[in-house]
C-alpha cells in the first residue's frame, strides 16, 4: 500500500472524529479529534500486509513427514477487513517417477482477524514433463497435478517478514497427500490502493 494511501487512511480518520455538530464548537478538545488507539491499530495492521512477497519455506507430509522446500512470490491485497492473494511458487513435486519439478498457483481470499490473516486458497499443480526443467519454461509439454485446498494464517513477524502456516489437502475428487507449509519472506513491493 502506498505511503500516500495510507497518510489519506489517516487524515480521513482524522477528519470523521472531528466531523459534525461539535465540530464547530471552538472549545473542541484535541484528544476528541485524534483517531482512537483502536482505530490506529486497526488501520496499520491493515496497512502492513498489502504487496509483493519473494517467500521460501518448506512443505511437509503429514503422514511420512518427508518435506520438500518451496519458494517464489505472494500477492497480497487489502481491502478493509478482507483481503485477496494470489501465489505462484516452485518445488519439487514427487511423483511416482521421482520429484518432477512443479509450480503450484492460485489464488486465495479471506479476513483480518486481529494482526492475522487468515483464509483459503484453491491450488493447482503444474508438472514439468521434462526432467531436470523448471515448469515455468515456456513451450515445453507440462500437465496438471492435483489440485488442493489450503486454510491458511498469515502475520507478519517483529523483524517485519511475512509467516504464513499453511494447511493442505486434496480438492474434492482430487488425489494428494495431506501437506503442512510454513512459508517466510520480505516484501519486495508495495501492492496499489484498493479503491
Amino acid at each position: 500500500m502506498s505511503t500516500r494511501f495510507v497518510s489519506l487512511v489517516a487524515a480521513a480518520l482524522l477528519c470523521l472524529n472531528g466531523c459534525g455538530p461539535e465540530a464547530s464548537d471552538s472549545k473542541t478538545d484535541d484528544a476528541s479529534t485524534a483517531p482512537s488507539p483502536a482505530s490506529e491499530s486497526r488501520a496499520e495492521a491493515s496497512a502492513s500486509f498489502s504487496g509483493t512477497y519473494r517467500v521460501s519455506g518448506r512443505t511437509v507430509e503429514h503422514q511420512s513427514h518427508r518435506g520438500r522446500d518451496i519458494d517464489g512470490t505472494v500477492v497480497i491485497t487489502q481491502a478493509g477487513d478482507g483481503y485477496t492473494a494470489s501465489f505462484e511458487l516452485t518445488t519439487l513435486f514427487p511423483t511416482p517417477d521421482g520429484p518432477t519439478e512443479a509450480q503450484v498457483v492460485g489464488t486465495g481470499s479471506g479476513s483480518l482477524e486481529g494482526r492475522e490473516l487468515r483464509g483459503v486458497a484453491d491450488t493447482q499443480i503444474i508438472l514439468a514433463q521434462v526432467p531436470g526443467v523448471d515448469a515455468e519454461f515456456g513451450f515445453l509439454p507440462r500437465r496438471y497435478g492435483p489440485r488442493v485446498r489450503s486454510r491458511s494464517v498469515s502475520r507478519i513477524d517483529e523483524g517485519g517478514s511475512l509467516v504464513i502456516e499453511i494447511e493442505n489437502e486434496a480438492a474434492e475428487g482430487a488425489r494428494y497427500q495431506g501437506t503442512r507449509t510454513t512459508l517466510r519472506g520480505d516484501r519486495i513491493s508495495t501492492a496499489r490502493a484498493v479503491q
